[in-house]
């Protein structure tokens, strides 16, 4: 029997076509996994910078609101003279505030945005009970001013739970427990009105 060349072409034609084959399906098999690979890191990427950007907003967020209470504060102890410079102190921080607070409305998930609504809404009438904007009247600010801290509790904790932080800190803490002013410190925070300090 003679071998003819085309025999043997064919014969090394299917060796070459089961390679080719093979060639690109292992290059459609490791391209797709350098697709999934990089859509992976690139949605991990966002996660975090998201995560980043929100603690960044968060934190100006509640150091406003902090600010804004210290003003109202000021501004209804402010003696006549003084008057006029806490009215600007207070303005200023009412402005960087809602400034703040419209950017965690846009970027908070919706529990968050909920909680920091009340918290918003509480701080407003707490300001604007100091002029003739305010929904209950000026007689009612040592009465609001108690329900800011647990509205800035419930702030935080939310904060905390959509950062993935976790836990729901404490809000009745002794910073003494275990020395010899543990008592002194829980029978002075019980005799006192509200909560001063946020």
């Amino acid at each position: 029997m003679v071998n003819s060349p085309l025999a043997a072409t064919g014969s090394s034609f299917v060796p070459a076509v089961v390679g080719l084959v093979g060639a690109l399906i292992g290059g459609v098999i490791a391209g797709t996994v350098s697709l999934l690979v990089a859509w992976q890191a690139r949605k991990a990427a966002e996660r975090a910078w998201m995560r980043d950007n929100r603690r960044a907003i968060y934190d100006r967020f509640l150091t406003d609101a902090q600010m804004l209470v210290h003003a109202s504060e000021a501004y209804k102890a402010a003696r006549p003279q003084e008057k006029e410079k806490a009215k600007i102190n207070l303005e200023s921080a009412s402005t960087s505030f809602w400034g703040a607070y419209n950017v965690v409305e846009t970027v908070a998930d919706t529990p968050l945005f909920e909680t920091v609504r009340i918290y918003g809404y509480r701080l407003w009438e707490l300001t604007t009970e100091l002029g003739s904007t305010s929904v209950m009247g000026p007689e009612n600010f040592d009465a609001v001013r108690p329900l800011i801290a647990p509205a800035r509790r419930d702030t935080v904790a939310a904060m905390r739970g959509e950062l993935g932080l976790g836990g729901d800190p404490a809000s009745d803490i002794n910073p003494f427990a275990g020395t010899p002013l543990e008592e002194k410190y829980a029978n002075g925070k019980r005799s006192r009105p509200g909560p001063l300090v946020l």
